[in-house]
């Protein structure tokens, strides 16, 4: 028999964090809280506990946030919180009680009954206790048959200390109200009741996910959960962000969860990263067994902009190891396997990028439209299969903006390593002239490309100067290179070049010709131009030799007629008809 009784005075709320872990302190609850405690308990043939804990003194400071996102600290204003645990004798056994009570101005209400029996064990099964008969001490021991019989109720306002619930770097808010009886046994519990939650709201900056003004109704009937209203939206005032819905079951059958959900996405705003931006609509059904779990649905891209960084993050190549004392003993040979009941995890999702998906970066400003399937399992990285294509735009390239006239990208599984498809000519020149770029993703190919083909020196004089180098041989293509590495590099800390710092499209130099001509056009010349739009050009040229620059306009009619008015020292406006010939 086991007979001891006391008390503790002036438990502070530190010791919480030493019985539940940091958990209390990432929940943002703190403060000077002050405990009192007092226990009499009896363990033999008969069982008399009555046990207490109860604040004494002091109150929390809990992480709150107001409609506006903004966030800080507030104090609860504790009024009472109380912890019982008690032991009465009946007919039917030993009945544990246990006994919640929080009451608070600005951390909400709550207010619980938990009760159920407890027996006493024979001397020939206090030696050898069944699976069944659940946790004994002293002899007396939780049957799996007890009855269980209890009440919660709680009202709890909008608080930041959600976000413990959240995965790491995310935020997570709400109030919550349930109202709850649980009934049934041990080994086989019941619920019934309901459970609802407003003013939801998920937020990760770093991955630019922010959703708001949520909602949930949800309820409980024996070990079933019927969700019949569960809403985000995304950011944006007047309800610009778009909304997602979800409805569904959940319910726990032999021991395991089984859920099923269907979620409808209304031009929900899914990202708002500056360089990831993405509003999605469409369906998506999850499922939820022992042993599987399956993501499927049909997405379409309202609109999108992706921007590419210019210089990725540098990686270590694929040669290099790094091995510390944890990766070492992770690499040595294990015999363990994967168990043979491991739950297996499905993704099947059609995406259709839309009529608005815009890529930016790497040089490219153009839509992209296409379907691609999304695929994963419970084996390697998820898969994109299908194929996009390009809806006109530009490629950057040698100095020049070039209107891309092919672009298909081939997804064969790997996410971010597509096979390249891509022409892009420069506009307004009776040669045709651009870059061809093949390969794949991580290990493109990039050439100059002539129809009619050309010598590359020529390629590149037509496609960097709009004109046929002056002398026709490799010296004259070197002058153009180290002029477009001078004149539109990176480098000097004017990220895409002297040109686009100024707000130019080109910004090019033509050497003087060697030869013994001496008209102000073989002195050398520097031109400045700017596109207005996809038909319409314009560029000013001064030469190196003369008092007067002449300006350049240029006006597409179509892929034959070209306009082009000429003022300067020489006015003129010609009509140009480009004939193509091999």
């Amino acid at each position: 028999e086991v007979v001891t009784a006391g008390s503790l005075k002036g438990l502070p709320l530190a010791w919480a964090e030493l019985l539940l872990g940091p958990q209390i302190t990432n929940a943002g609850l703190v403060g000077n809280l002050i405990f009192d405690g007092a226990w009499d308990v009896v363990i033999g043939p008969t069982l008399k506990l009555k046990a207490q804990l109860a604040r004494s003194s002091g109150d929390l400071s809990v992480l709150a946030e107001s409609a506006e996102g903004v966030q800080a600290r507030v104090a609860a204003g504790i009024r009472e919180a109380r912890l019982s645990l008690t032991t009465s004798s009946s007919s039917e056994g030993t009945a544990l009680t246990a006994q919640l009570r929080w009451d608070s101005a600005r951390a909400g209400t709550a207010e619980g009954q938990f009760r159920t029996q407890l027996r006493r064990t024979s001397p020939t099964k206090a030696s050898e206790p069944s699976v069944q008969d659940g946790p004994t001490i002293g002899g007396w021991t939780w049957p799996a048959d007890a009855p269980l019989n209890g009440q919660l109720k709680a009202q709890l306002p909008r608080l930041g200390a959600w976000s413990v619930l959240a995965p790491p770097g995310w935020r997570l808010r709400g109030s919550l109200a349930t109202d709850m009886a649980i009934s049934g046994s041990r080994s086989a519990p019941q619920f019934s009741g309901n459970l609802q939650a407003d003013d939801l709201a998920l937020r990760s900056v770093v991955d630019g996910f922010e959703f708001g003004n949520g909602r949930l109704r949800a309820t409980v009937d024996g070990t079933r959960m019927r969700i019949s209203e569960f809403s985000l939206r995304g950011a944006g005032a007047n309800d610009a962000g778009g909304q997602l819905r979800a409805e569904g079951d959940a319910s726990w059958v032999n021991g395991a969860p089984q859920v099923m959900l269907t979620a409808q996405l209304e031009r929900l705003r899914a990202s708002i990263r500056s360089d990831r931006q993405i509003t999605l609509s469409g369906k998506l059904q999850a499922s939820l067994t022992d042993l599987a779990a399956n993501i499927s649905g049909a997405l379409n891209v309202d609109q999108a902009r992706i921007v590419l960084p210019d210089e990725g993050t540098p990686q270590l190549g694929a040669d290099v190891q790094v091995k510390t004392a944890q990766t070492a003993k992770a690499s040595q040979p294990t015999t363990s396997t994967a168990p043979p009941n491991s739950r297996v995890t499905k993704i099947d999702v059609q995406i259709d990028l839309g009529k608005d998906f815009r890529l930016e970066g790497k040089g490219i400003n153009t839509r992209m439209r296409g379907t691609l399937n999304l695929l994963g399992d419970s084996v390697g990285a998820p898969r994109l299969l299908g194929t996009i294509a390009t809806a006109g735009g530009e490629y950057a390239a040698y100095g020049q903006r070039l209107d891309i006239e092919t672009g298909v990208l081939r997804f064969t599984g790997p996410i971010d390593n597509p096979t390249l498809n891509i022409l892009a000519i420069r506009p307004n020149l009776t040669q045709r002239v651009g870059v061809e770029i093949t390969g794949t993703a991580l290990l493109p190919t990039v050439r100059l490309y002539a129809q009619p083909d050309l010598p590359d020196a020529e390629k590149l004089s037509w496609l960097v100067l709009g004109r046929s180098s002056a002398t026709g041989g490799a010296e004259a293509a070197l002058l153009q290179q180290a002029a477009i590495a001078l004149l539109g590099s990176k480098s000097g800390g004017m990220s895409g070049g002297l040109a686009a710092s100024l707000g130019l499209d080109e910004l090019s130099f033509r050497a003087p010709s060697s030869s013994a001509d001496t008209s102000p056009a073989a002195a050398g010349a520097i031109t400045l131009g700017k596109r207005f739009s996809r038909n319409f050009y314009a560029a000013y040229e001064r030469s190196l030799s003369g008092t007067v620059g002449t300006l350049f306009m240029f006006y597409e009619l179509s892929r034959r007629f070209t306009v082009r008015a000429q003022a300067g020292e020489q006015t003129a406006i010609d009509l140009i008809f480009t004939v193509p010939y091999e």
